[in-house]
């Protein structure tokens, strides 16, 4: 049996290990479906610092566009070992995360290393790039 509630901020959420919902997310111009993900213990609620950082992110994605994109791109080309990358081909955005400790992050699962994977995330405003185990 699943729990749901209506989040302020996030709105309708489901707990299944962390609060979810789906979305749609746009990245290089293309609309992707995607999981946003609030992380929680059992029993507990979605955090102010989550609700904060879910209502900007959109803000400062757009805000920081040119060092994301440049970010990923190098992160591709190192990875894919190729130097002409084009991140819609590489990378395809699967999860937002907002986590307990303020940070919050973009999974995307990406052909050059599906076991790893990618994930950009944003931890005290800086911009950081690597394998998903680095950050989850």
């Amino acid at each position: 049996m699943s729990v749901t509630t209506v989040d302020k901020i996030f709105g309708e959420m489901e707990y299944k290990h962390s609060w979810t919902k789906k979305d749609s997310f746009l990245f290089m111009d293309k609309a992707y479906p995607i999981n946003i993900t609030a992380q929680a213990y059992k029993g507990d609620n979605i955090l102010e610092s989550q609700r904060s950082n879910y209502s900007h992110y959109k803000t400062y994605l757009e805000k920081h566009k040119d060092e994301i994109e440049n970010k990923l791109i190098d992160y591709c080309k190192e990875i894919c070992k190729n130097d002409e990358v084009e991140l819609n081909s590489c990378l395809t955005p699967k999860t937002i995360i907002f986590e307990r400790d303020n940070s919050w992050g973009i999974l995307f699962d990406t052909n050059c290393d599906v076991e790893n994977g990618v994930a950009l995330f944003f931890v005290n405003d800086k911009v950081e790039v690597g394998p998903q185990d680095l950050f989850l």
